[in-house]
């Protein structure tokens, strides 16, 4: 049966195929539910493809949870329309942002699977709900619908990207798993774009030379959207002496491309912006990234928060106190307006955020209401579960640097503790390579809220409060150092070491035990020296000043401070910001063509020293 390129469907007419289905399961060829849905193996029928395309998308008045519960509605009305359908099922099953609805949708794909063993299809969708969970189990479940029916291509898809993983890599498996999802569904776009995480050139060519046969005369968004997978390849496919050649063929495809009537698609404007990117003209690439934020309002972005970022950057921390100022006043100025036209967008509130926390003249009063502007917002856009323990743990830590309302700083910091509790018992996405390094930093979290709250305390004057606190700290810093995982895990525990000491410095200082509290204070800098912990320019040094203040008033000299901390801290200060770290893993093989066609691979760089400088641009 011959395949019709332009929709990857087979070109049969429909009721021819409607008789052929209705016979095989008349005649028992087909377990009755496995193929009654109305989409073919390698994508979706059209109306199923047409409805899917129709599910709703995130807008700027759209809160987070308020486009989870609109999703989902649509998603669940499409499987009363379409039960049987295994694209439905899968746009569902990859939809869901709660623990709780995961764990339903195992237990209900569990249960289905265990009634009716012998699908393919169930084989597969029970397997999608356990990838991340029990991958392992995954892989089982989607290897048995393989072996069930070779036929059935989609599990090749998803154990491509599972073999991709760092957890369950296996180079060989993914390509030949993308190899087999290719040779089954030629027409499927999706396949094709598994391919750019594929090094060998040779394996590719053939495909990127039927993904232009595939795209050349199709003007639906999806083919357009392809575009930029096939240039990918393209170039990736030829070597750079041939690099001009293709750019005047991106150059035509750009022209045929304008002329379609697409202004309503993201992907039109994307691949527009891309093709320009690779002829070189600038001009152009900026007029389809401004046409995209303009024409198609992004929940988190705008023309002018694009532009501010490109006008500006982020400064370091050795950066002038007056540049400083200028960029965080600025930041501070212009996330009001952004979040004026996209209220709903957390990520402008955390811009906002880095304003507020950097302005030391910011009054008290316009500090705590933006405060109280960013945790209502959040509470509008994550739902019923509430704030996540990071959010309450940003709200504290800004309020604590500031000295503003300790007693909230304090509410804040068990609200967050709470939630860390509950967060805490969501098992770990298991295809993440830094599983242990997650749950290090988890901990981390945990022991940086406890010390907001000592903090607060502290600041109410609460001593006794502070010191039961101090004693849990105590525990979980013993806890955190028996995790590891982390490469920078003496700094870390270092780090954490210094925010301890501090605070019990200030405890005993507040209960009179000042020989207590100066012996808490060098235990706190000379944490602070092991983890190379540099006071910010600009920025009042408190613990240094708590502790000198202390040193003197027992008598210490000044001698004595700067032979002990002052000449340490000072060298410190004045060692580059850039330090080196070794990486201990090994170099992937790579070939890469500078500005001049000079090829480089692994091989050309064995045996020299090699300085690499890694930059990206979203």
């Amino acid at each position: 049966m011959k395949d019709d390129i332009s929709t990857g469907f087979p070109s049969m007419r429909n009721s021819q195929l409607v008789r052929w289905v209705f016979l095989a399961l008349l005649l028992g060829f087909i377990p009755a539910g496995v193929w009654a849905g109305t989409s073919d193996v390698c994508g979706p029928a059209p109306a199923v493809k047409a409805a899917l395309d129709q599910l709703p998308q995130k807008t700027p008045a759209d809160t987070e949870w308020g486009f989870h519960e609109k999703r989902l509605a649509a998603l669940q009305a499409l499987l009363r329309q379409y039960p049987d359908d295994v694209f439905v099922q899968q746009a569902n099953l990859r939809w869901g942002r709660t623990v709780a609805r995961k764990d339903l949708q195992i237990s209900e794909y569990k249960s289905r699977h265990e009634q009716n063993p012998a699908s393919a299809p169930l084989d597969y969708l029970y397997g999608l709900t356990l990838v991340g969970r029990q991958t392992p189990e995954a892989i089982k479940l989607f290897d048995a619908a393989l072996k069930q029916d070779p036929a059935f291509a989609l599990p090749h898809l998803e154990l491509v990207t599972i073999y991709r993983s760092q957890v369950f890599s296996d180079k060989a498996q993914s390509v030949q798993h993308l190899q087999a999802y290719l040779d089954a569904c030629p027409a499927s776009l999706e396949g094709y774009g598994a391919l750019t995480g594929v090094a060998d050139k040779e394996f590719l060519r053939p495909y990127a030379v039927k993904l232009r046969a595939l795209v050349e005369n199709r003007s639906d968004a999806d083919a357009v959207d392809a575009y930029r997978t096939l240039w990918a390849l393209e170039f990736k496919t030829h070597p750079a002496s041939e690099y001009d050649a293709l750019r005047r063929r991106v150059g035509q495809d750009l022209a045929r491309l304008r002329q379609l009537p697409l202004e309503d698609k993201p992907q039109w404007y994307q691949t527009l912006e891309r093709g320009y990117g690779l002829v070189g003209d600038k001009k152009q690439a900026a007029w389809a990234d401004d046409q995209l934020l303009t024409r198609i309002p992004l929940p988190c972005a705008t023309v002018a928060s694009s532009k501010f970022f490109d006008d500006h950057m982020f400064p370091g921390a050795d950066s002038p106190p007056d540049k400083k100022h200028a960029f965080y006043g600025a930041l501070y100025e212009q996330s009001g307006q952004w979040i004026r036209e996209r209220p709903n967008c957390l990520v402008f509130w955390a811009y906002r955020n880095y304003g507020i926390e950097n302005l030391e003249d910011m009054p008290s009063a316009q500090v705590e209401t933006n405060i109280d502007q960013m945790l209502e917002a959040t509470a509008r856009n994550v739902g019923p579960e509430g704030p996540p323990s990071g959010t309450y743990s940003r709200a504290a830590e800004i309020l604590s640097k500031k000295h503003l309302e300790p007693h909230r700083v304090v509410e804040w910091a068990q609200k967050g503790l709470v939630q860390w509790e509950i967060e805490s018992k969501a098992p770990l996405y298991d295809l993440n390579p830094e599983k242990d390094t997650y749950a290090t930093s988890r901990a981390e979290n945990r022991l940086r809220l406890l010390g907001y709250e000592i903090d607060g305390y502290l600041q109410l004057t609460q001593a006794d409060k502070a010191q039961v606190q101090l004693e849990q700290m105590d525990r979980w810093l013993q806890e955190f150092k028996s995790l590891g995982g982390k490469v920078n895990a003496a700094k870390t525990d270092a780090g954490l070491y210094v925010v301890y000491w501090g605070l019990r410095a200030r405890a005993a200082e507040l209960q009179g035990r000042k020989q207590d509290a100066m012996a808490f204070y060098q235990n706190a800098l000379q944490a602070r020296l092991t983890a190379q912990q540099k006071p910010e320019t600009g920025r009042k040094d408190e613990l240094a000043d708590n502790a000198h203040r202390l040193w003197t008033n027992l008598g210490g000299t000044e001698e004595g401070w700067q032979l002990w901390y002052g000449r340490p801290a000072n060298d410190l200060a004045n060692q580059a910001t850039l330090t080196w770290q070794e990486a201990h893993e090994p170099l992937p093989a790579f070939e890469l063509a500078d500005l001049h066609g000079k090829t480089w691979n692994l091989a050309a760089l064995k045996g020299k020293t090699t300085f690499l400088n890694f930059w990206a641009s979203w």
